[in-house]
């Protein structure tokens, strides 16, 4: 169960925290919702 919630943290974090210079200062998903606008 505690390797279940660390792996969903990082992939939550990997995804919804982490800004990314290539990706114009954006997190993924934040770029992933702006294409797709």
């Amino acid at each position: 169960a505690e390797i279940r919630q660390a792996v969903e943290d990082y992939v939550y974090n990997y995804n919804y925290r982490r800004f990314q210079a290539k990706l114009k200062q954006r997190a993924p998903i934040e770029y992933r919702c702006a294409l797709a606008a």
